[in-house]
């Protein structure tokens, strides 16, 4: 935002939203697309592995232990589950099939399907 608003000549004190910044530069904000795109795509390939590995293990929360007192953490299952809406049976067998799963990435990372 800092770098549009030097180009277009755009002072600090204008009091400018970023989202009037962005409509009047004509640019879109891509970083959570690209984001979501990449999580989503690593989610699908470690989940095509064959057998047990330790990455596998940690996206599924298969790690023995107790967790810390507190508010649980943010963890890869988390974000996955509320960007598809999908459950972890449906996500497992969708990231089998390795062409609708790039199909579904692409429309799941959309930032306009989200709401707000």
């Amino acid at each position: 935002m800092k770098c549009l608003r030097l180009i277009m000549n755009i002072s600090w004190t204008e009091m400018r939203t970023n989202d009037w910044v962005l409509e009047e530069a004509g640019v879109e904000r891509s970083l959570l697309k690209t984001v979501k795109e990449r999580k989503l795509t690593y989610f699908g390939h470690i989940m095509r592995r064959e057998g047990k590995c330790l990455e596998k293990d940690i996206m599924q929360g298969t790690m023995p232990g107790k967790r810390n007192r507190g508010r649980p953490r943010t963890n890869w299952w988390g974000n996955v589950k509320e960007w598809t809406g999908l459950t972890m049976e449906e996500m497992i067998r969708l990231t089998e099939d390795r062409r609708r799963w790039r199909t579904f990435v692409h429309y799941a990372a959309d930032p306009r399907n989200e709401d707000g």
